[in-house]
């Protein structure tokens, strides 16, 4: 079940305002999209939206209670934070429909330690997400790709992701999430070379 967002409507709007209701301990939000006249400026307590953000990102469904009215299934768009406290600042939700799919991207989540790495090589993490289509309750959190399998030299593609029931994939099946990369050592030859290097006179070394 999605997570209550508890907001009431701003009386007033402006940087003014907003700049009135973070010191009074209150993000200014907006609400718009499917479901929504227009657009609702809101504010929501500090606290319990960021307990909110700490379990869920954007592109997460939550449901936003507004004060006195009513509730609306919403994703959470967009977030902005302070650019040095690292505080949240103000948050776009867009309101969807429960029956309607929608397109939005969820978070690659990575498990067990791949074989090729144990051997010696090293990963190479090239994808952190991918792009989805589904019914908003059937938006999983995060698509999780066991790595542990992996040898040096192998692949992992978005097409051999493991994906949740009425949850379809829309980015490119060839896209490279992982590759397990063997760690070059150097042929004979080439340390012989550096050797010689190191050994060899600059040029006009000891010339009078």
């Amino acid at each position: 079940m999605a997570e209550v967002v508890l907001a009431k409507k701003r009386t007033r709007v402006g940087t003014g305002a907003s700049h009135a209701d973070r010191a009074a301990g209150w993000v200014p939000v907006v609400l718009y999209g499917e479901g929504v006249d227009g657009s609702l400026a809101l504010t929501v307590e500090q606290g319990r939206l960021e307990k909110l953000l700490s379990t869920n990102a954007e592109g997460s469904i939550v449901t936003v209670k507004v004060e006195g009215e009513a509730e609306f299934p919403a994703m959470i768009k967009e977030v902005q934070y302070h650019p040095v406290r690292g505080t949240v600042r103000h948050v776009d939700f867009q309101g969807i429909s429960l029956s309607k799919e929608l397109k939005t991207v969820v978070p690659i989540l990575l498990s067990g330690t791949p074989v090729g790495v144990r051997e010696g090589g090293v990963m190479q993490h090239q994808l952190r997400e991918v792009e989805v289509e589904c019914l908003p309750q059937d938006l999983p959190e995060h698509i999780e790709a066991d790595i542990s399998h992996l040898g040096i030299g192998d692949v992992l593609f978005v097409r051999d992701l493991v994906i949740p029931a009425g949850v379809k994939i829309l980015s490119d099946g060839e896209e490279v999430i992982v590759t397990i990369l063997a760690v070059r050592a150097a042929s004979a030859e080439e340390e012989e070379g550096e050797q010689e290097d190191v050994a060899a006179p600059a040029e006009g070394a000891g010339e009078e």
